[in-house]
């Protein structure tokens, strides 16, 4: 989302906002989106999975687009880009019943705000109030990206930690921008059990979840947000190889796929590449 933004809306300037789900700015600091009218976008950044939108005239919006948030962008040339749930269906007509907000630049250009859960946010805020809003989320390092947490980090934060890894890494607080999809992906490439304790890993077993979590989420990141519908994955290339695949064969040994709940989570797993711990 970050990238389509910073691809194709940096240096246009907004001419129409239409918001039409009043409770996506139930917590904004300023309590309409009409300011953003006439204002230019300037960069797109991130944080954890807060996406960061400076304008001119110093206003940031603050995105985040929770379990089912959708962002799609249409220039008047049809060219069209989609990151998130893939409902509304990418390549099909919008807006669609699901969209909660539209923003129309001065080229023609649209983009689409969409969330069939309900469960995003937006707030716009003085760009000077970022700092203090991201900072008051309490998001620990970055999993994945230029600033990403050390393999020495990694091992001393869940060495604290004595509940089931999942749990552990959903943590936004421990390390921050997984999800549960790409937790159940990097676990499975790294052949870890979710529910084997955070604490009780071996040095070789860190060594293969470092360099996991961040290839699930850079998977995840070329398809736009990996496809599931109705706890059904559609995968692409393999990915996701068990996330939302019960019943179907393990992309690696061919043994089915297995659903159970980890710290009340939905888990997918492949009992062979990842064997349940003895105790």
């Amino acid at each position: 989302m970050r990238r389509i933004v910073e691809r194709l809306l940096v240096d246009e300037t907004i001419s129409v906002q239409r918001l039409t789900l009043p409770k996506l700015i139930r917590d904004s600091p300023i309590a309409s989106l009409d300011p953003i009218v006439g204002r230019t976008i300037l960069a797109a950044r991130r944080r954890a999975k807060v996406l960061i939108v400076d304008l001119s005239g110093d206003l940031s919006l603050l995105i985040h687009f929770k379990l089912a948030g959708q962002l799609a962008v249409i220039r008047p040339d049809g060219l069209r880009a989609v990151a998130g749930h893939p409902v509304p269906k990418p390549d099909g007509m919008y807006p669609h019943k699901a969209t909660h907000w539209t923003v129309t630049f001065a080229d023609g250009t649209v983009a689409y705000y969409s969330d069939i859960r309900q469960f995003g946010w937006i707030r716009l805020m003085p760009s000077e109030a970022v700092l203090d809003a991201i900072v008051a989320f309490g998001f620990g390092p970055e999993a994945v990206g230029e600033n990403r947490i050390s393999p020495e980090a990694l091992k001393e934060r869940l060495a604290r930690r004595t509940i089931p890894v999942k749990q552990a890494l959903l943590d936004q607080g421990l390390l921050a921008g997984l999800g549960n999809i790409y937790v159940d992906e990097a676990l499975h490439a790294a052949r870890i059990h979710p529910a084997r304790p955070a604490n009780g890993l071996s040095d070789a077993e860190l060594g293969l979840l470092y360099p996991a979590i961040a290839w699930s989420l850079e998977r995840g990141i070329e398809q736009g947000g990996a496809k599931i519908i109705h706890s059904r994955a559609y995968p692409k290339e393999g990915f996701p190889a068990v996330h939302a695949r019960e019943g179907e064969p393990c992309t690696q040994c061919g043994v089915t796929v297995v659903k159970l709940r980890v710290g009340n989570r939905g888990t997918y797993i492949c009992p062979h590449c990842q064997p349940e711990p003895t105790a």
